[in-house]
């Protein structure tokens, strides 16, 4: 690494920590003055400027400074062209490339409608729990099984499916499968009381008939509502907020319950929780990663803790791997915890008979 490289990163590292301390003071600004914030965009922007993007998406704490909005932005200055430029895979890597990335892109978009079509893919399933280490819910999660690859996590493929309508298809099936299989698991004692949390992208929820279809949904499988969540992206609810509170309100009515998925990476969001009718927040995986070292990420944690509790919110922590962030993350509040230190996603069988051997050592 050249000594121009390491200035920059040392001189990104010194501006994060200067950042992160404005953030945590506006934070308990916004927690001490009935939701007055304090948003420093602007810092951030020239901040990640200054970073070239080989070292701001390789870089654990440049990639901590970006927030949900600003990195969509980001994608879009980087075009299209960005993901021809980048490997779909890992196992993809070993395949030769090809120069042209909108031939990559095609490519591509030809194989995930032939995945619909030969039901190529497929829910994984990861485990939720609580203080206790007791298993309350479940989130289900999208994986491609490509005849030719392997299994093919939903971050290498999902970008280029949102390019065109073909999202909107894969969204239809994962919710459908998701309702499908709450069906299943109500006539089963050991399955029936567990919730079920379902990933809903922006295209799908702004879909003008997005209600009535799950609506349709619902009655077709006949599943208890009250089962099923949502989880929705912070950058989602901000935009255009009033029609997403409608659109919201008419599912709760149905019953649906909803998340506020990878929560902390984008402070603006903050003065809308208690406008928004959402039942529980997922701090994002992020600020878990050091939280039981770094006193700046411990206390964003407790500070977002303390004020969905006292909006009536629940809060669970994504990405926990560890014994030590397990401990941090109770002493400082946090009730429901999902990560790999409780399980990692697993195919349906695997699941169910991690049930099933929970069942047999309780008994």
């Amino acid at each position: 690494m050249t000594k121009k490289l390491n200035k920059k990163i040392l001189s990104a590292r010194q501006d994060q920590y200067a950042l992160i301390k404005k953030q945590i003071n506006a934070m308990g600004a916004l927690h001490k003055n009935e939701g007055k914030q304090h948003i420093f965009n602007t810092q951030l922007t020239q901040l990640i400027n200054t970073i070239p993007d080989a070292v701001l998406f390789k870089n654990r704490e440049g990639r901590k400074l970006i927030t949900h909005q600003l990195t969509q932005s980001l994608f879009k200055q980087l075009d299209l062209d960005w993901y021809g430029k980048t490997d779909i895979t890992p196992s993809l890597a070993h395949k030769k490339r090809r120069t042209d990335p909108e031939h990559n892109r095609m490519s591509l978009k030809s194989e995930l409608r032939l995945a619909l079509e030969k039901r190529q893919f497929m829910l994984y399933y990861q485990t939720q729990v609580d203080s206790d280490r007791q298993m309350f819910g479940v989130e289900a999660l999208l994986r491609w099984e490509h005849p030719q690859y392997g299994l093919i996590a939903p971050d290498q493929f999902i970008p280029i499916a949102e390019q065109s309508d073909l999202i909107l298809l894969i969204d239809t099936w994962v919710l459908q499968t998701a309702c499908e299989q709450l069906k299943l698991w109500q006539s089963d004692p050991l399955k029936q009381d567990l919730l079920l949390s379902v990933n809903i992208s922006p295209r799908q929820f702004s879909h003008p008939k997005f209600v009535d279809q799950l609506r349709r949904i619902l009655e077709k499988t006949g599943i208890n509502a009250a089962r099923l969540k949502l989880e929705l992206t912070e950058s989602l609810m901000l935009h255009g907020i009033s029609n997403t509170i409608e659109k919201m309100k008419a599912l709760k009515r149905l019953g649906v319950r909803f998340s506020m998925d990878n929560f902390g990476t984008g402070y603006s969001s903050l003065s809308h929780l208690k406008k928004l009718p959402i039942d529980q927040l997922k701090i994002d995986q992020f600020l878990m990663r050091d939280i039981a070292i770094d006193s700046c990420d411990a206390m964003i944690v407790k500070t977002i803790i303390d004020m969905t509790h006292k909006l009536g919110i629940d809060v669970i922590a994504g990405g926990v791997e560890s014994e030590q962030q397990f401990a941090c993350l109770k002493q400082l509040g946090c009730s429901s915890y999902q990560g790999y230190l409780f399980g990692k996603p697993m195919p349906l069988n695997e699941f169910e008979e991690l049930i099933a051997d929970r069942v047999s050592v309780a008994s």
